[in-house]
Formats: C-alpha cells, sequence, structure tokens
C-alpha cells in the first residue's frame, strides 16, 4: 500500500520534480538584507573581551585607558550593568509525558551575559567596550587588562565525572547536569543468554556550525514609548524575544525582533546568547542604537558548540544475527552551563534503536558540564551522534558473525507488516514512540542499488589483493517530523 500510494506521489510529480526556486534572483541581484546591512542614524558599535582561560577568578579589570582611547563611548562590565540584568534563559522543560516515564537528575545554573567574578570557558564575555566605529571598539579592547587568577580546568567529559574533578559549579557537588537511566524490556537477561555479544566505545569529537554569515546583533531603544527594536541573525525570534524578555525583564510587546535573511544557521543560531542581551543593553543605558557583527575568532569560541559525546555500546544477538538487546552508557559534554537541559541528552536516547526490531534496551546517560564553550542542538541534535554508535556498533557484530552488514540490517529492520511498531518508550516531546508508516528494507534496498554496493564488494575484494583498501558504509536512522518550529 506504501510502496504503490508513492508510486502515484511520484507519478503526479508531487515528489522528484524539479522546483523553480523563487528566493534566489534577488540574492543573485545582490538585494538580500542581512543584520550587517542594518544602519540607523547615530549608530554605535560594539566589541568584547573575552576570557584566554578556561577557568579563572577575576580579581580586577583595567578599563581606564580602553575609555580614553579615540572613539570609545563607553567600558561596561558586571558592575556597570548588573541593573540591568538578569540570568540568560534556559531552556529544556521535560515534557510531562516524559516525566512520567522517565526519572530525571537536572541541574541548570544561571548565565549571567557577563562574567560576575570568574570566566568558565574561553570566549566567555568579561567587558564590552562600544566606541564609534568596528575599528575604534575593537582597538580598545586591546587596551583592557584583567587580572586573573587561573584555576584548574575539566576539559574532558570522562575526567569530568572523576572523583575530585575540579567542579564547574560548585554548588552542585558534582559535574553532572543532566543523569537518567531508560529501558526497555531486560536487557541483562537478553545478555545473559545471548550466544553473541559485542562491545566498543566510540568518542564523536566537537562540532562548530560554521555559517556563512556570523552572528549579529542590532538594538535601538525608543525612549519615548519603552520600545525596544532588535535585529537579531537568529533562526528562531520568538527565542530571543523570550530571552530577552527574562534577561531585561521588558514584557514582550514592548519587545520585537527581526530576523532579516539569514546566511545559514545550522542549529547553531537556534540558542540565545549573551550578546543577544548585551547589545540591547547598551542601546538602552547610552540611549543610540548599537551593532555588533561577530568574527569568525570569537564564533569559533563563543557560538555554541555541539555533537561531543561518548558512547560505550554492546550488542547481543543470536548466532543467526537476530539482535537481542542493545546497552549503551552515554557521556554528553554540555560545556560551561546545561542551557538546553534534558533536550540533547534524552534525544540521543530516542533515536538508539532507529529501524532495527530491538525489544530490549538498557541506557545510562550523564550529560556533565566542563570548562568548555557550552553545548546546543545543532543539525540533528544528539541522532547523528547515537545512529553513528549504533551503525558502528552493528558493523561490528556482523564482523563477529562473519556476515554481511547489509544483511545483518536486513534481518533486523522492522518490516512493513509489523507496523504500526511500538517502540516502547516515548519520544522527546513526551508521546509513545510509535512508528505508523515506512518501508525500512525498501529504503535499505534502494540504498545498495543506488549505491552499487554488490558490484563495490565484489571490487573491494578485488583491490584488497593489491594492497589497496576501499571502504564503504551502511547507515539507516528514524527522524520525528512535524515537531515545530522547524521543518523535521
Amino acid at each position: 500500500m506504501y510502496s504503490r500510494l508513492l508510486g502515484e506521489l511520484m507519478g503526479a510529480k508531487f515528489f522528484g520534480a524539479a522546483v523553480k526556486r523563487r528566493e534566489d534572483p534577488r540574492f543573485l541581484r545582490g538585494e538580500g538584507r542581512f543584520v550587517d546591512d542594518v544602519t540607523l542614524p547615530g549608530m554605535l558599535h560594539a566589541a568584547f573581551v573575552r576570557s584566554p582561560h578556561a577557568h579563572a577568578r577575576i580579581i580586577r579589570i583595567h578599563t581606564t585607558a580602553a575609555a580614553a582611547a579615540p572613539g570609545v563611548v563607553r567600558v561596561l562590565t558586571f558592575a556597570d550593568l548588573q541593573r540591568w540584568m538578569k540570568p540568560l534563559p534556559l531552556f529544556g522543560a521535560v515534557p510531562p509525558g516524559l516525566a512520567a516515564v522517565v526519572e530525571f537528575d537536572v541541574r541548570q545554573a544561571p548565565q549571567w551575559a557577563l562574567c560576575r567574578d570568574r570566566a568558565r570557558y574561553v570566549g566567555e564575555i568579561v567587558a564590552m567596550v562600544v566606541a564609534g566605529s568596528p575599528e575604534r571598539a575593537a582597538d580598545a579592547v586591546d587596551l583592557l587588562e584583567v587580572d586573573w587568577e587561573p584555576l584548574p580546568p575539566v576539559v574532558d567529559v570522562l575526567g569530568a565525572g572523576a572523583a575530585g574533578s575540579p567542579l564547574v559549579h560548585p554548588d552542585w557537588g558534582s559535574n553532572v547536569g543532566v543523569g537518567f537511566t531508560h529501558a526497555i524490556g531486560d536487557a541483562d537477561g537478553a545478555f545473559a543468554g545471548a550466544a553473541v555479544t559485542v562491545t566498543e566505545t566510540f568518542r564523536i569529537q566537537c562540532y562548530v556550525g560554521m555559517p556563512l554569515e556570523g552572528r549579529g546583533v542590532v538594538a535601538a531603544w525608543d525612549r519615548r514609548d519603552g520600545m525596544l527594536t532588535t535585529w537579531n541573525s537568529t533562526q528562531v525570534s520568538h527565542f530571543v524575544q523570550q530571552g530577552l524578555t527574562g534577561a531585561l525583564g521588558l514584557p514582550p510587546h514592548k519587545l520585537r525582533v527581526v530576523a532579516p535573511d539569514l546566511g545559514g544557521g545550522f542549529g547553531t543560531k537556534a540558542s540565545g546568547y549573551a550578546e543577544d542581551a548585551l547589545v540591547p543593553i547598551a542601546a538602552i543605558a547610552l540611549g543610540r542604537p548599537v551593532k555588533w557583527i561577530e568574527s569568525r575568532r570569537e564564533h569559533m569560541s563563543g557560538a555554541a558548540h555541539a555533537r561531543h559525546q561518548v558512547h560505550a555500546i554492546s550488542l547481543a544477538a543470536t548466532r543467526e544475527g537476530v539482535i537481542l538487546a542493545v546497552r549503551d552508557r552515554i557521556w554528553l559534554d554540555l560545556g560551561a552551563y546545561n542551557v538546553w537541559g534534558v533536550v540533547l541528552p534524552y534525544n540521543t536516547v530516542a533515536h538508539l534503536i532507529g529501524p532495527h526490531r530491538i525489544k530490549n534496551m538498557r541506557v545510562e546517560v550523564q550529560a556533565l558540564v566542563t570548562h568548555k564553550t557550552p553545548n546546543a542542538p545543532y543539525r540533528g541534535a544528539g541522532r547523528p551522534e547515537t545512529v553513528f554508535a549504533m551503525d558502528r556498533i552493528v558493523d561490528c557484530l556482523a564482523r563477529e558473525l562473519s556476515m554481511d552488514p547489509a544483511e545483518l540490517r536486513r534481518r533486523n529492520y522492522i518490516r512493513p507488516d509489523e507496523l504500526p511498531y511500538d517502540v516502547g518508550m516515548p519520544y522527546r516531546d513526551g508521546n509513545p514512540l510509535v512508528y505508523d508508516t515506512g518501508d525500512f528494507p525498501a529504503a535499505l534496498e534502494s540504498a545498495l542499488e543506488a549505491a552499487g554496493y554488490k558490484e563495490f564488494r565484489a571490487e573491494q575484494a578485488r583491490l584488497r589483493a593489491r594492497g589497496v583498501h576501499r571502504g564503504i558504509g551502511i547507515s539507516g536512522y528514524v527522524e520525528g517530523t512535524a515537531i515545530g518550529p522547524f521543518e523535521g
């Protein structure tokens, strides 16, 4: 039924038809309007002094030389702005349906737009310089000096959980930002009776989203109406409005957030940032519009990082290659602040099983803070990491069984006649994770045919006999869709 319907849709040109893009011509004519194109009368420019240390106490900030530099209007530190500021917003509230099934241990520390007394990662903002031009502001940043007391950092996610590790937030008593265990069926029992087991540890490195256009903010304050307008290179303007409401204490109807054309985002521009609040605060404090445009160096240390996970994963199976159970211990690096709560850790777990028919699962998760740039959702938000770990351990099982990896997947992918298929756990929105449609085996065969898999394997064997090594991998995943505000 599904294949027939898909064929009809393809024939009707709903899928597979070339669609003329309507949004391109104005960009090709140079008519795009980005944040840096916003210019307002009397506009000032901001630049930021950032921590060169992963962990250090601030003893004193020397602002005199920077404040006296040509073109500088104001140098602002936490002491200058504390009356304007509240902590930055935190996200990741646990949906009720999820809280009823999974017992989470969650800690979230307040993050200020400017360091109060210590820096917790390289790139954290210590002070803001506002000047008549971006060049003047950048020059003055070099004149500002900070007396630091460097402190021991923890920069490895496994080390963050070790006894005696430096604590990112000492009042927590540990570095665990999110901890939970989730199980389906009886994984331990399945492992005890399995004919074959395989175990491996996989490390997924840190990523930084790299849009062509960096971040940027322009803010203008209408003192008469008490109205703040900000132009922000953001993917989610309502997140920015929500964050400013909390950080500035202004009601939403007094905050207008404009998202102009966006030069890429990838999730990196869906987080809330200190600059989102600091530029508007400066505009309010000085009574003039203020602009900040991020440099690529700032982006590498100040924009959200992502992906860094470690999976110690095991599979139990029969000699015939039927997967009986999966166990996974996951360590996730949150960076210095747990901004997104359970979002990344649980999204990782929710996508572990994917298209596989696995009735028994046990997962233990520790998401830990480290002295690194905060982590945030980026291009799948935990799904690519867990899919990588699962597909790699499936390949390890295939090797152990001397079975072709494609054949092992054929034996374990959920069939159309098994739908609707209840995975046995809630999805990230708290609703039951049920696959209601799809043909995973057919999708696998289509991919194998398109890649010339059989021919590649034959060529691979011939090349290997000559000492030439070529590889091919298979990956399958299931992704939830229609979860706003994004398309998938």
